[in-house]
């Protein structure tokens, strides 16, 4: 059960913080009160308050009722701070069991008044596990689950853009279609979470300025997280090396959801999950903020981990709409410039030059980053004006051009005089001629933010730990996520000296 008043306002946190602190730090310097001002400021900073009018609903309606839930969770954002800061270094039970109840000043800072008062182990788990809104059987102990949940470590065989093939059955114009129709893209088990994170960390930025809500450019990018599991999964005890149904008994899986992915941008394999985040970059303070976080399948294509996301973005983050949305060439798709079209958001993404423009392109012309139709040798073809018969601008073959001296394909691509032509569409494709031109100097500022996203990356695996958290299971992946997020608004705001305005 919930109870309001139990809750622990923010006034009685400042109370306590400022009144127990000012004995602590006069009477003694054994306590090193001193020594925790960054993190103290930190937590002054962040309001739990709107959380009261939300996660009610997530209690049950009898029972005992749930006491120190505001303590339990300032208790988990202070030690995502001083994560290896402490003798705990990234464990939660050594926190909990050994470094709050001998730190007199780390038990004030969590809102608590004495040592009596700190909730116990349990009680930070069933708050973790309270908020996650999809079933849990799988991740019990005792569930069974047959052999190859996880799958197994697939052949090399990557896409043409050096990604894992994603081997789904929905297609990202499946998706599109399901969201202009107002269908919920996917299940979304992490909305409690999300919304936890829009009502502590996304909001109160956009109060403060450090979020431009009326300008906002959006960056998105997934990165590989490895789940530190056995994706063979383990047997039962009483199941004997020599029980001749051993290959195909069940077993239990301390990570079923991971799955195995390729990492392009480290060429390596990985066991474990993607986590894709839109983010944004204020210039002006030098600041890169996570808006969402998104835990995914290792082998779906980001892509679809966009679609996914940027509808988990309208519909948790209370009616904050970007203006510009800034990809990379893995999004390089028509559903995907169809939908920011359909939301009046300017789309911009790199050109794969690998993929095929329409049905009817011709398989040995590809494109550079801007559009530009490269010839089989891999020049760039010479613009040859506008046709106004085909409504198309028009390139011809850099060698009858006169632009370079010898082509190994001059043979077999253009025998005759005049050379090969190609012919783009003026207006007949999003992907080509996007509002924003892709040549421009606007296009170059905008997308130049597009790196918050890397940013931001590095600090949530590396700054951080997520990489090297000994967690399991997506729900846990996902809480520790939001928590990483909720820390990283709160550097924002201690970088800019911007109080909470409640």
């Amino acid at each position: 059960m919930f109870k309001p008043e139990l809750w622990q306002s923010h006034n009685e946190y400042r109370t306590i913080v400022n009144t127990f602190g000012r004995r602590l730090s006069r009477n003694s310097p054994k306590y090193s009160f001193h020594s925790y001002d960054v993190e103290r400021q930190k937590l002054l900073n962040l309001n739990l308050d709107p959380l009261t009018g939300y996660i009610h609903r997530f209690y049950s309606n009898g029972g005992r009722p749930a006491k120190k839930q505001a303590q339990i969770l300032r208790s988990l954002i202070l030690f995502v701070l001083l994560f290896n800061k402490t003798p705990a270094k990234t464990s939660l039970t050594l926190w909990v069991t050994e470094v709050l109840p001998n730190s007199t000043a780390l038990t004030i800072l969590i809102g608590c008044t004495c040592t009596q008062e700190l909730p116990p182990l349990g009680s930070y788990y069933d708050f973790m596990n309270r908020f996650w809104m999809g079933s849990r059987d799988h991740y019990s102990r005792h569930a069974l689950l047959p052999k190859g949940r996880n799958g197994k470590k697939p052949d090399k065989t990557l896409g043409a853009d050096g990604k894992l093939e994603d081997g789904g059955t929905v297609s990202c114009r499946d998706i599109v279609s399901d969201i202009m129709a107002g269908l919920p893209a996917s299940d979304n088990p992490e909305a409690a979470l999300q919304t936890i994170f829009t009502l502590l960390a996304v909001l109160p930025s956009v109060r403060l300025g450090l979020v431009d809500a009326k300008n906002l450019t959006l960056s998105g990018d997934g990165t590989a997280v490895v789940s530190h599991s056995s994706p063979y999964g383990r047997h039962l005890s009483s199941c004997s090396k020599t029980c001749p149904y051993r290959d195909g008994c069940s077993r239990h899986y301390s990570d079923p959801d991971a799955t195995w992915g390729w990492d392009s941008g480290n060429e390596t394999w990985f066991f474990g999950h993607t986590l894709y985040m839109l983010c944004c970059r204020n210039n002006c303070l030098e600041i890169e903020l996570p808006l969402l976080m998104k835990f995914t399948g290792a082998r779906r294509h980001d892509s679809k981990n966009f679609l996914y996301a940027i509808d988990g973005f309208g519909r948790h983050l209370c009616g904050l709409s970007p203006k510009n949305v800034c990809l990379d060439s893995a999004h390089d798709n028509i559903p995907t410039y169809e939908l920011l079209e359909r939301w009046d958001i300017n789309a911009l993404i790199d050109i794969n030059g690998r993929a095929k423009s329409s049905p009817a392109a011709l398989k040995d012309i590809t494109f550079d980053k801007e559009g530009h139709p490269l010839c089989p040798a891999g020049h760039k073809m010479c613009p040859w004006g506008n046709d106004p018969i085909k409504d198309a601008h028009k390139y011809r073959c850099p060698l009858k051009c006169g632009r370079i001296a010898s082509c190994p394909h001059a043979e077999t691509c253009s025998p005759g005089n005049y050379g090969r032509t190609v012919y783009i569409k003026n207006h007949g494709d999003l992907r080509f001629h996007p509002r924003i031109p892709r040549d421009s100097e606007e296009y170059r500022q905008i997308y130049s933010e597009r790196t918050a996203c890397e940013r931001v990356n590095n600090r949530v695996l590396n700054d951080y730990c997520l990489q090297y958290l000994k967690i399991r299971g997506k729900d846990h992946f996902s809480f520790w996520a939001m928590l990483i997020g909720i820390c990283i608004h709160l550097d924002a705001r201690y970088k800019t000296a911007h109080p909470y305005a409640g």
